[in-house]
């Protein structure tokens, strides 16, 4: 695998997406994309059958491989935020020479980050969110300003070891080697937030198979995560259910013809539904099946809401919400998220990337498309400033991940 393809592995509830990224002239072009089923190998975010991963993933990496026309080797892959937790934690230190150093900003992180952490748990990220010097707060780099105190105030988030350890299995029986983890809600915000956005304050809402996540970004900086249980299958269980009819057909209505309430021009449409086994197919107004999504979505986005509403206490949201994940493109969805949050609210589909751009025009590609450039702006930022980079957007330090890959490479290398 050449040295200038980078890789974003999403393992979702319901699809494994890979994107493949060529790096040219500093810009990541994306040259292939591949896509396939779980099959059941996860249940909200978490793997529960290996087999069925792995399989997941090799027909995911084999199409995206014969699309870019390469061979994958290594990934960059994405964990869910269910499986995290965030530790706040704030390091204080003396200014030797009574002006900031990279090697004082790097003994402040280190003090921020020195806290217990669980044996069940690993650190993933180390996520600067401000530095103070002599108790002004705000500072982004503090290099080169004089003072006496400094501290840092830091996130550091930290994942279940029995699910990283899952994913990197899957991965590894996938004879793919994982170059790092990356907090999905982190790497979707690289594709599908602006700069100004994320320094302004805004809500990404990322509405996934098995879960609906929520990311607060404000001062450059992701500020709070929110992990609701339910997503995209209870929309389809209910169609399921309140129709009936099967599974397969209730997500295949719900593709081609769910949409809210607000959203239906003609509430006498009809459509056909076909029946379980043994009963025939009915005929009947789309209203009835946009009463059901309805329902349901409204359900999740006034839980979501309150969450943003208490974040809003803490940072403005001025920049509104974005909405990734295949269940954002329900009809109707988008405004009745925004009179739910009573803000603007825009539908997020990848940038800042180029090549194949027509292929990724979709928020359920936001996750995949993110750590493809999540692992490309981390090499730019390891070539300009190779002791520093931490791995983590907008971080300093060392590689807060890199002890937890190395001891997982170690420990495949002994049982493999």
């Amino acid at each position: 695998m050449p040295q200038d393809l980078i890789v974003g592995l999403d393992i979702g509830t319901t699809k494994i997406c890979a994107v493949v990224g060529e790096v040219r002239d500093q810009q990541l072009d994306i040259v292939g994309l591949g896509s396939a089923p779980t099959g059941g190998g996860l249940r909200k975010g978490v793997v529960v059958n290996i087999e069925n991963t792995v399989k997941a993933i090799r027909r995911a990496v084999e199409e995206a491989e014969t699309m870019a026309g390469c061979e994958i080797r290594s990934v960059y892959a994405g964990v869910g935020g269910g499986q995290t937790k965030v530790i706040h934690s704030q390091g204080i230190i003396a200014i030797k020479d009574r002006e900031v150093t990279p090697a004082d900003m790097d003994r402040v992180i280190d003090t921020a980050r020195t806290v217990a952490i669980p044996s069940d748990r690993e650190v993933i990220h180390t996520l600067v969110q401000e530095f103070l010097i002599d108790g002004q707060d705000g500072i982004k780099d503090p290099v080169g300003i004089h003072g006496v105190r400094l501290e840092c105030k830091v996130h550091i988030v930290t994942g279940a070891v029995p699910a990283l350890n899952n994913i990197l299995r899957c991965a590894n029986r996938a004879s793919l080697e994982v170059n790092g983890i990356v907090l999905q809600s982190l790497a979707a915000g690289e594709a599908v937030l602006t700069e100004e956005e994320k320094e302004m304050g805004v809500a990404l809402i990322d509405f996934g198979g098995g879960v609906t996540n929520l990311a607060i970004f404000a001062e450059n900086a992701l500020r709070h995560n929110f992990v609701l249980p339910v997503g995209g299958n209870n929309l389809t269980n209910d169609i399921a259910v309140g129709l009936p009819t099967s599974l397969t057909h209730a997500e295949e209505l719900k593709k081609h013809y769910g949409a809210c309430l607000n959203a239906l021009t003609d509430p006498d449409e009809l459509i056909e539904v076909a029946g379980l086994t043994g009963r025939d197919t009915q005929t009947m107004p789309r209203s009835r099946l946009a009463d059901i999504i309805h329902m349901r979505v409204a359900e999740i986005l006034n839980l979501v809401g309150k969450e943003v509403q208490r974040a809003r206490f803490s940072h403005p949201l001025h920049s509104g919400a974005v909405l990734v994940g295949g269940t954002a493109l329900v009809d109707g969805l988008m405004e009745l998220a925004g009179e739910t949050f009573n803000m603007h609210t825009r539908i997020g589909y990848p940038m800042g990337v180029s090549g194949l751009i027509d292929v990724i025009h979709d928020p359920s590609y936001a996750t995949a498309v993110g750590l493809a450039l999540y692992g490309f702006r981390g090499q730019q930022k390891a070539q300009r400033t190779p002791d520093r980079w931490s791995g983590s957007n907008r971080s300093y330090g060392r590689s807060s991940g890199g002890g937890f890959m190395a001891k997982i490479k170690k420990w495949f290398r002994e049982v493999v």
